[in-house]
């Protein structure tokens, strides 16, 4: 079939393109005019949906959420409305972080939907369970089989970040507790350790923050403690063990999140500083 041509002027060709919405696409550098052009096009989104409107969970659990605009082709943007409850990621998965509320918005073209989140505590163990006393021996033999079987720092990386030294930690701290194993990622989320099931104490002094250790060591209870130079770096350890007083650093022993080492507390030139973290309540 012979196309018809129609020689139209430039300004005449935006008009009728700006009236009939037609593909540019339609004329050549001639300003020739296609009469069998293809002038299909696609809408843009007009509505969007989310699979799910409305979630509560407890933090450190996470969900995907699906925005579906009935169109091919078409980028679909989430965010929050508060990431220090909840975060979400480009594909739509979410992470629950602390106790709070959050929306969860989907935006494509200037359309929006969102699903409400209400983030809660996770459960207390019942007291009956006495989960907050090691099920495991705190020793070097059952320490080393904790970083045998959670890894650390120097092996693994999470996708959207390296898990740090707080997250293996309480990982390990976590294992002489229930004598279940959890990955690091478990209590790791958004550059942010979550403590799940657990209880963080913050103290004065050094001295406070090891009677406090010494005191959950003497009662079978696996901890972490924070160590620091006095300025920086500091670094989360897991205490499992001491001798002596257990006035000073150097009597305790540690798993060392980083290598996996186990040494005293005092190897690295850290003096430690007011914050301590129990583990399972």
């Amino acid at each position: 079939m012979k196309k018809t041509k129609i020689i139209v002027s430039v300004a005449a060709a935006l008009a009728i393109t700006a009236t009939s919405a037609l593909s540019a696409a339609a004329f050549d550098t001639n300003d020739i005019f296609d009469m069998d052009a293809d002038f299909s096009i696609q809408k843009p989104a007009s509505k969007i949906t989310m699979n799910k409107n409305k979630v509560v969970k407890a933090s450190g659990k996470q969900f995907k959420l699906n925005a579906d605009t009935g169109l091919e082709d078409e980028n679909v943007n989430y965010y929050s409305s508060d990431t220090r409850v909840a975060q979400v990621s480009s594909n739509g998965t979410v992470r629950l972080r602390k106790k709070g509320k959050a929306k969860i918005i989907a935006e494509c073209n200037g359309v929006k939907t969102f699903c409400d989140v209400t983030v809660k505590k996770p459960k207390a163990r019942p007291a009956e369970n006495n989960a907050s006393i090691a099920r495991l021996s705190l020793n070097s033999k059952t320490m080393a089989k904790a970083d045998a079987k959670i890894g650390h720092q120097t092996q693994h990386a999470y996708p959207d970040s390296t898990i740090m030294c707080s997250a293996y930690s309480f990982a390990y701290a976590y294992y002489q507790v229930t004598g279940k194993v959890k990955p690091a990622g478990y209590f790791w989320s958004s550059g942010g350790c979550t403590w799940i099931g657990g209880t963080y104490h913050r103290y004065s002094s050094s001295s406070q923050m090891l009677a406090a250790i010494k005191s959950q060591l003497d009662s079978g209870r696996a901890c972490v403690g924070y160590l620091s130079t006095g300025s920086s770096p500091t670094h989360y350890v897991t205490f499992f063990g001491y001798t002596g007083s257990g006035a000073n650093l150097s009597d305790y022993k540690i798993l060392d999140p980083w290598d996996g080492t186990i040494t005293t507390a005092a190897g690295y030139g850290y003096s430690s500083i007011g914050y301590h973290v129990a583990t399972v309540n």
